[in-house]
């Protein structure tokens, strides 16, 4: 078949499946592990934070006294600056242009609070007290304060997805007290995600919101970890449901983007909590019959493989399937966990093969799903030198896999806490290409690097532009940069972190700060001497270390894939399911073939997937055949699912997954930042 036939055909597909742009903007992984999984007792909860554009500046909000009076509440749409005002540390205090944050009401306040370090999102506190975050899609939102223009019958919520994390860390010791307290004050006066985050959709006819509803992982220094959740509530019954579950004792959970939490008992008790009136508002609402268990997020969360968002998109099931596959069997390999394309037919939570240390959890916030098939570093989209990172945006008729790790994320965060130890992990930009450099809870300090930065103005003072820089020049060659530069580099300084802070925990407050600062001060400099190492010795497509001028040119794999020759026209290919048989000793890493069916073509009249069969081995044929002519457009007379499925299996043939889809195509505030996810 002719390019320009392929062209058509994807047009048509694409109409009919009503696929649109793909320029996704926002995503957050968070995760959370019980102590008795680690080696030390801690438990962990953490995230990496992906935003396109959004205020990354760390800071630690200082403890305070209070005399009585009321908390005003703000709404935080996170971008730059994301508040202006004063009591929460110089930081925030006006500068020039700089309007000061307006409150949006009142609560009582309480009589002290404790300190914390802050991000985009409030991190950790000086008890041990820590987060993680990722917003989830939900059937019921509340109200924005002051917004008249919707006329819905349902609750103002006043509390933000922000607001509620400085609530927890100002307040609260124990992941315990957080989740409580947050459930509380959710009721009282109900929760509103970050502004102009839900975006309005449909699930099988029925209204449903994406990024309405957040689930937050905590973790404390007795070695506890929890998962909450939230959404809007129901009028005349509770202005805010909540569900929290304690993480069993020795597991791992997750959350990629939707509720977790599955079937709840009659009354609360040591392992779950939630709002006592959560079963009459689902049956007041009308999503749950009331017959056998309440299932919370099959009851509160939209069926992510029909939701639309918005109404009239292609589901996304596998933006979040993919993450929960990927994580719980790197956690625990010996389960096998088959790839399940529902979020809801993964557990709760795994028991993870071996005990946990803080670098192992550091690893799944790096991960690529290296050695499975839907391997980033491999593929044509990863380019002959195997990056894992991929563009967002650009043509209607396919995905790429949603990473852990992407090129967009601003920081990822790890609070590693417990009887021995109350710290937090902090890698400014994405983790795969980055340093975790300590934040304990004894310290204040954060050096002037780790609190600078815009994403709109470059600048050497930055610690997030030392590591943006470094990441995304190793797109050149990312195989041989990461390999025999950065990941060596991110190993060392972990290490050298590690055998330091044996010492330096035992020092007096002043050396300890100073020793906290200057770790952070010393890795952006060596992150700025690794940029300037790097222009040089990879300057010009050559690698001029240990001698100058020598060309890595492409990988024998690659070069037959795309039919590198003595013809000097420029050369076009066509996809093949697999490499050719011929090829697959030759690619770097190994390469492992597709054994899990993938939802390819969404029927919106039926709403239903329609699935390819797999590929044979070594269907790609020899190098001189790379892959099988494309079937012709199909004729009208050829019902409308079996010609887009035949169409799509030779195109796709089940290797194309994850999240290509922008999951929204409006934004409901005009002027709002760029969003956590």
């Amino acid at each position: 078949m002719q390019p320009s036939s392929f062209f058509l055909i994807s047009g048509v597909l694409v109409a009919a499946a009503g696929a649109q742009n793909a320029e996704e903007r926002i995503g957050c992984t968070a995760i959370a592990v019980d102590g008795a999984a680690t080696e030390d007792g801690s438990a962990f909860a953490g995230m990496n934070a992906d935003s396109g554009d959004a205020d990354y500046r760390l800071t630690f909000v200082p403890p305070r006294q209070h005399i009585g009076g009321e908390r005003p509440i703000f709404t935080f749409n996170l971008s730059y600056p994301r508040w202006v005002g004063f009591g929460r540390g110089e930081f925030f205090h006006p500068k020039a242009g700089h309007a000061l944050s307006e409150p949006v009401g009142h609560i009582p306040e309480v009589k002290s609070t404790f300190g914390y370090y802050e991000a985009t999102e409030p991190l950790f506190n000086d008890q041990g007290l820590g987060f993680g975050e990722s917003s989830c899609a939900a059937m019921l939102v509340n109200k924005f304060p002051g917004d008249e223009k919707d006329t819905r019958d349902v609750p103002i919520g006043l509390l933000d997805t922000v607001t509620l994390m400085q609530l927890a860390l100002e307040r609260c010791a124990t992941a315990r007290c957080g989740v409580e307290l947050m459930g509380e004050l959710a009721e009282k006066f109900g929760f509103v995600p970050t502004p102009g985050e839900p975006t309005l959709g449909s699930v099988r006819g029925q209204t449903a919101w994406d990024d309405a509803g957040e689930a937050y992982t905590l973790a404390d220094s007795k070695g506890e970890a929890w998962v909450f959740h939230v959404l809007g509530g129901v009028s005349g019954i509770t202005k805010s449901v909540w569900v929290a579950q304690k993480v069993p004792k020795g597991h791992f959970a997750l959350v990629a983007n939707e509720f977790i939490i599955g079937e709840l008992p009659s009354e609360p008790n040591e392992e779950f909590l939630f709002n006592r009136e959560i079963f009459q508002a689902a049956k007041v609402a009308g999503l749950w019959d009331g017959v056998g268990p309440l299932h919370f997020s099959r009851t509160f969360a939209p069926e992510a493989m029909a939701f639309e968002s918005p109404a009239g998109t292609t589901p996304i099931p596998l933006y979040a399937a993919l993450r929960r596959w990927g994580l719980m069997n790197l956690a625990a390999p010996s389960l096998q966990l088959p790839f399940k394309s529902s979020n809801d037919e993964y557990p709760f939570s795994v028991r993870p093969d071996k005990v946990l240390s803080h670098r192992d959890v550091m690893g799944f916030l790096r991960y690529q799903y290296e050695g499975t098939e839907f391997d980033m570093t491999k593929g044509i989209l990863a380019g002959p030198f195997g990056t894992p990172f991929r563009l967002e945006g650009g043509p209607r008729s396919g995905q790429v896999p949603r990473g852990i790790a992407i090129t967009r994320t601003l920081y990822s965060i790890i609070a590693h806490t417990g009887p021995k130890r109350q710290l937090a992990w902090f890698a400014m930009d994405t983790p795969t290409t980055s340093v975790y450099v300590p934040l304990y809870s004894r310290s204040r300090a954060v050096s002037s690097a780790y609190a600078t930065g815009h994403s709109s103005s470059f600048s050497r003072d930055s610690a997030s532009w030392a590591f943006n820089f470094v990441s995304n020049f190793m797109q050149l060659n990312y195989r041989d940069m990461s390999k025999q530069d950065v990941y060596p580099a991110i190993e060392s300084w972990q290490d050298t972190i590690d055998e330091e802070r044996k010492t330096a925990e035992g020092s007096d407050a002043e050396a300890f700060d100073a020793w906290q600062a200057g770790v952070q001060e010393k890795v952006v400099a060596s992150w700025w001497n690794m940029s300037d190492y790097l222009i040089m010795k990879y300057n010009d497509g050559r690698v001029n270390v240990p001698k100058v001028g020598r060309s890595p040119g492409y990988p024998q794999w690659y070069a037959d894939m795309v039919g590198f020759g003595n013809d000097v026209h420029p050369v076009w290919v066509q996809p093949a399911p697999q490499p050719p048989a011929s090829l697959i000793s030759e690619i770097d890493g190994g390469y492992v073939a597709p054994s899990f069916q993938l939802p390819l073509l969404w029927d919106p009249r039926s709403s239903t997937w329609a699935y390819a069969p797999l590929p044979a081995a070594g269907a790609g044929g020899d190098t001189t055949e790379l892959a099988s002519p494309l079937p012709g457009p199909a004729s009208d007379s050829v019902p409308f699912a079996a010609a887009a499925l035949s169409t799509l299996a030779a195109l796709l043939a089940g290797v194309l997954v994850g999240r290509g889809f922008e999951r929204r195509a409006l934004r409901s505030a005009a002027g709002a930042g760029e969003y956590l996810l």
